[in-house]
């Protein structure tokens, strides 16, 4: 998969989740600066490489890489 090109084509993801569930989501995000889409970018990679993040320092590189996604899709926001 090349993750360049994988970035500019989108599908929606939806999904109806438990409230609580809902909040864990958001609050983890909120509370590491990324929304929820990135995060879920960077963990859809991680899981299509069959990369299942156990441990701390795999979670703070997930993190980082949304940061980066986030970034990149608000400077295209603004380009257009």
């Amino acid at each position: 998969m090349n993750k360049k090109n994988s970035l500019d084509e989108r599908e929606v993801l939806s999904a109806k989740i438990s409230s609580d569930a809902a909040k864990g989501w958001r609050d983890f995000c909120a509370g590491n600066g990324i929304t929820i889409s990135a995060f879920l970018e960077v963990a859809g990679l991680e899981l299509a490489e069959e990369k299942i993040p156990p441990t701390i320092e795999a979670r703070q590189r997930m993190v980082k890489a949304a940061r980066t996604i986030d970034q990149k899709r608000r400077s295209r926001k603004k380009e257009t």
